[in-house]
């Protein structure tokens, strides 16, 4: 089903972007509070989140990083201009919560900010990279999300490619890698130029637990399907808003399925304490797992698209390792029924197995195209092909050049 070419050209991208050493082979899954706790966390909620993480499935099931977020910062540096953590909310140390995580088979992320401040007005760590990214070794933090507060209008390809620099030299010679998040927004268009720099990049400003912003940043992932890939790095569309009652089920789902299709990161951002069994359900599957971890590591991109008063939907396809993956998305209120054309939108023909990903089971083998009928509103098919034959290597996806 993968044609010669398209592995060739894989195989190149691994080849020449590989040789600076900051490739990683599949977007990085993991938890981070920020979402649900804002900068009101501590020692004791994190702990509480790893163990939940460790025994209730989510760490076999491949979320592994545990990140702090802004808030666990001390207000001032130290006297030899060091970071420091909040004595109140972290007691026994920002080391000391990492050794923790560690313990658990976890890794241990942390968050600074590419300005003089932070976001929410603690020390930043513009002009002190060097310093700053010692501290963060001498703590053996596995991941840096750096921010764009604060930024004294200097551009932020410096800004952040300094701080790249200071990783990259704080960790040669060892053992170690810090996955290096660039949390810019989108600003500065940083998929032209953060392959090199970091490991993902986020192309869009903070998401909302709510529908408009959801759809709003599926949206703006159209032009930007080519840019992420493996030893490459990840388009970031932001956190995971799974897990909040606010949005109904029909709505996460299909929050989950583009984010694992478009090969996001996938970092929770909800209360573990507190998700339901069906909400749990959906984060473990590791058939949508899968989906994201594939090896190929190629995104989805939309291949078909139809607005027509209150009908709205669109299709988005892209190629597994073993198989190809197609979500058929309902953007309208009332529930559609959607065909997807094995030719058309996939490039395959022949007899293929149509397997549905969200909930688990087989739907049979079609020939020429398959029906979704009756997607919800705001719903996808999420689904992924099986057999059939590749019969041309370009991609049918759409051209808004």
């Amino acid at each position: 089903m993968i044609t010669w070419k398209l592995i060739f050209i894989i195989a190149f991208i691994r080849f020449t972007t590989c040789q600076n050493g900051l490739g990683y082979k599949t977007p990085p899954m993991g938890w981070n509070p920020y979402n649900a706790f804002n900068s009101s966390f501590n020692d004791t909620l994190i702990r509480q989140h790893v163990d939940i993480i460790v025994n209730q499935g989510y760490l076999a099931a491949g979320y592994r990083y545990i990140n702090l977020d802004d808030g666990w910062q001390a207000s001032e540096r130290t006297k030899d201009n060091r970071l420091s953590f909040n004595s109140s909310k972290f007691p026994f140390g920002i080391k000391d919560l990492a050794d923790y995580v560690h313990r658990n088979g976890l890794l241990f992320g942390i968050y600074s900010d590419a300005g003089i401040q932070t976001c929410g007005g603690l020390p930043g760590s513009l002009d002190y990279e060097d310093i700053d990214v010692q501290t963060f070794v001498d703590w053996d933090i596995d991941y840096l999300k750096y921010d764009n507060c604060n930024e004294q209008r200097r551009p932020e390809q410096e800004r952040y490619k300094k701080m790249g620099d200071a990783l990259n030299s704080a960790t040669a010679g060892k053992n170690k890698t810090i996955y290096y998040n660039i949390c810019e927004w989108g600003t500065s268009n940083p998929w032209l130029w953060g392959p090199g720099v970091g490991h993902s990049w986020r192309t869009t400003p903070d998401i909302i637990a709510f529908w408009p912003s959801i759809i709003s940043i599926i949206d703006s992932q159209v032009r930007l399907t080519e840019y992420g890939g493996p030893e490459r790095g990840w388009n970031d569309p932001d956190m995971l808003v799974l897990g909040f009652e606010r949005i109904p089920y029909d709505e996460q789902v299909t929050h989950y399925a583009f984010w694992a299709a478009l090969k996001a990161p996938l970092i929770l951002g909800c209360d573990l304490r507190k998700v339901d069994d069906k909400i749990k359900a959906l984060i473990l599957n590791d058939d949508i797992i899968s989906v994201n971890q594939d090896p190929l590591g190629l995104s989805i991109c939309q291949v078909y698209y139809k607005t027509d008063n209150d009908i709205s939907f669109d299709i988005w396809t892209g190629p597994l390792d073993d198989g190809y993956v197609a979500i058929l998305f309902n953007r309208g209120i009332e529930s559609k029924s959607i065909t997807l054309d094995f030719k058309n939108h996939c490039r395959l023909d022949g007899t293929i197995e149509v397997y549905d990903l969200v909930n688990q089971l087989s739907n049979g083998n079609y020939a020429n195209n398959y029906t979704a009928v009756d997607i919800p509103k705001h719903g996808v098919e999420f689904i992924k092909l099986i057999g059939g034959n590749n019969f041309d290597d370009d991609r049918p996806c759409l051209n808004y050049s």
